[in-house]
């Protein structure tokens, strides 16, 4: 559906669309209850949202390559691990 860029504007769109519509409705003046508790720490995932589509959406082109090198790197290195384990239990077992 869509690809790049235009999903974290989609994303980010969402995000900032529940944020406008819960925050009115988010209990965030008492003191230190589970309603207010609850109210901050949806505060924090939805930012957290917001920023991390925001920074996808700024990251340059080098950086996306740079990190997609890494995690391949990081794939490659999990999957040696993933065969190491299963050829030493192989041994183990006889």
């Amino acid at each position: 559906m869509f690809s790049g860029k235009g999903r974290h504007v989609l994303y980010l769109l969402i995000a900032l669309a529940m944020l406008v519509y819960a925050f009115p409705r988010l209990e965030l003046s008492a003191p230190w209850s589970l309603l207010s508790v609850f109210g901050l720490v949806w505060l924090v995932f939805a930012s957290l949202i917001i920023i991390a589509n925001i920074n996808a959406l700024l990251m340059g082109e080098e950086k996306r390559k740079e990190l997609a090198r890494i995690k391949k790197a990081k794939a490659l290195l999990w999957e040696q691990k993933l065969i190491q384990k299963a050829s030493a239990s192989r041994r183990a077992r006889g």
